[in-house]
């Protein structure tokens, strides 16, 4: 039951939106949505019953730990499920009984598919290192790979994949690189007589700006969401956010002209003022550091919220106007050109939109809205 007056309103339909844009863009490419930090916020369990509905669902949902996909697995049973997490001995029970499929990225983790003691086979993705520099053999091992693979009868390689570390960003050089040792790779698998299975590179940078990356499958991730790069090339490719914020005025009073709010004493009226305050503080995933820095709006109004961000609670400057307890307020907008955007948080935040909604806790019910 939601008590609670604040809460994250989920557009399922923005979501669907952005889907048939990627998909729109990669036909006949497929889709791989990734899913991992409970869908960058926004309740994994939710988006993937949504996006199976549409047409061309996803071929592949993906995570990032075993948690995650166990959780989903017994939702979805029919759905195909990969864990980026690097394989390791303690997933052998969890894989036997919820079927999902592994990154190896090292020698040391074939080497635990050897000893695994393992009676059906292992579908794999094999991750290459073109760059990122985290995860992943390097393509000076990949010679080395190929002898080691065909040894290894209980793997199914079920497709191998890169991960761009620029794509996202104005200079192309490096991401072409990454792209031409990536393809330098699959000629060596395809020479040395080993199936790739999916082939798949592009996060949300390269699916809208590498075309010549979408190979087998693509990655969105962020832009499933309705943000990518920037405020204007997210509009401009018609993706539309699917995250809002909204509370309530739970208290408001007047306050005379040099009375201080919140903490700290760090915002002094210059006049007499109305001020409200609504449930929704930096244990909800409002970052301390934007206190008196973002704007909430009533009735399309915006009103500066005022002094520190506390933990539970955050107050707002509604100057002359007086509104009743109860009146609806927006925290974070969906509408990207808005003062209340996700793109204005990052601003004042030096961050990315993946920070701003991966960060929205628990604590706020997430409410679905066709």
């Amino acid at each position: 039951m939601q008590i609670r007056p604040t809460k994250a309103l989920i557009n399922l339909s923005n979501l669907a939106h952005n889907y048939m844009v990627i998909s729109g863009l990669v036909q006949p490419t497929k889709i791989i949505a990734v899913m991992k930090a409970d869908a960058y916020g926004h309740g994994a369990h939710k988006i993937v019953e949504k996006l199976i509905t549409l047409k061309n669902p996803p071929e592949l949902y993906a995570v990032a730990t075993v948690e995650e996909v166990i959780d989903l697995t017994i939702s979805f049973p029919e759905a195909r499920f990969l864990v980026f997490e690097p394989f390791n001995l303690t997933m052998i029970k969890s894989i036997g009984k919820y079927r999902y499929e592994v990154t190896v990225s090292s020698f040391d983790q074939l080497e635990y598919i050897k000893s695994s003691g393992l009676q059906e086979r292992l579908g794999v993705h094999i991750k290459i290192d073109t760059g990122m520099g985290r995860l992943g053999f390097k393509t000076d091992e990949v010679d080395r790979l190929l002898k080691v693979l065909p040894a290894i009868n209980i793997i199914s390689i079920k497709g191998v994949y890169t991960h761009f570390a620029t794509s996202d960003e104005p200079d192309r050089k490096f991401t072409c690189l990454q792209i031409e040792r990536f393809e330098a790779v699959l000629r060596k698998f395809k020479a040395a007589g080993i199936e790739t299975g999916m082939v798949h590179a592009s996060n949300s940078g390269g699916i809208f700006d590498y075309p010549q990356a979408h190979f087998d499958a693509v990655r969105p991730g962020i832009a499933l969401y309705g943000y990518y790069k920037n405020e204007e090339t997210s509009t401009n490719l018609g993706l539309k956010p699917v995250m809002s914020i909204v509370g309530s005025l739970s208290t408001v009073k007047r306050f005379a002209a040099g009375e201080s709010i919140s903490y700290g004493r760090k915002y002094i009226l210059k006049k007499d003022s109305w001020i409200g305050s609504i449930s929704i503080g930096y244990a909800d995933g409002i970052r301390r550091s934007l206190g008196s820095r973002i704007y909430c709006l009533i009735n399309g109004k915006k009103y500066s919220q005022a002094g520190t961000i506390t933990m539970d609670r955050i107050m707002i400057d509604l100057e002359d106007d007086e509104y009743q307890i109860g009146q609806e307020v927006v925290i974070l907008s969906d509408d990207p050109k808005s003062d209340s955007s996700c793109w204005k948080w990052c601003s004042e935040l030096d961050t990315i939109p993946y920070e701003i909604t991966t960060g929205i806790s628990k604590r706020v019910p997430r409410v679905y809205e066709s």
